[in-house]
């Protein structure tokens, strides 16, 4: 379970610092998130994430999802053990990877289809699915899948996006009540 507890408060804002206790680790907030797509951070291992004091990385559901596997992954002991990361790791939805390689999807109110940028192989994500993969990765914390449009954007086209990201998110959160965390 993920619990925040508000350690200052800016009296002439609503910013505040705090600390979010994940299950593996206290991260204070604000926060520097290092960034490991595929489940490394590039050119630093993790004894040196640490030494530096990062606190919570943040890897990529889609680029996962297409290789190694969430299954592989949850076979081989979760994410965690996989990229020898003992603390907190967020995981994005691979709604930005949707946006970024969109002329390789398409997308409607089911989820997204799409063809892998590696190898033309075809796949479908859904809020549901998403779910599913970050947590046999075994993420602390877990993005719902999103849908958005570049900007600027014409009205029409941000409302539907944000309607479809705000029904995606009641169908993930309907699925994440019945699976118990895997961590």
């Amino acid at each position: 379970m993920i619990r925040f507890k508000v350690l200052n408060r800016d009296p002439d804002s609503q910013a505040r610092t705090g600390i979010l206790k994940t299950p593996h680790y206290e991260v204070a907030t604000p926060n520097f998130m290092a960034v490991a797509t595929q489940a490394s951070v590039k050119a630093i291992s993790p004894a040196e994430l640490k030494r530096i004091g990062v606190q919570i990385i943040v890897a990529n559901t889609y680029h996962l999802m297409l290789r190694p596997t969430s299954k592989l992954i949850k076979k081989l002991g979760g994410l965690h053990k996989f990229m020898n990361w003992d603390r907190a790791i967020l995981t994005d939805s691979g709604g930005f990877q949707a946006y970024s390689l969109s002329q390789l999807i398409k997308t409607n109110d089911e989820g997204i289809r799409f063809s892998s940028h590696l190898d033309g192989s075809k796949h479908f994500l859904s809020p549901e699915l998403a779910v599913e993969i970050q947590n046999d990765l075994g993420s602390d914390i877990a993005m719902v899948l999103d849908f958005f449009t570049s900007y600027p954007a014409q009205f029409l086209d941000a409302r539907i996006a944000v309607e479809r990201t705000v029904n995606w998110a009641k169908r993930s959160l309907n699925v994440k009540k019945k699976v118990p965390y895997s961590a």
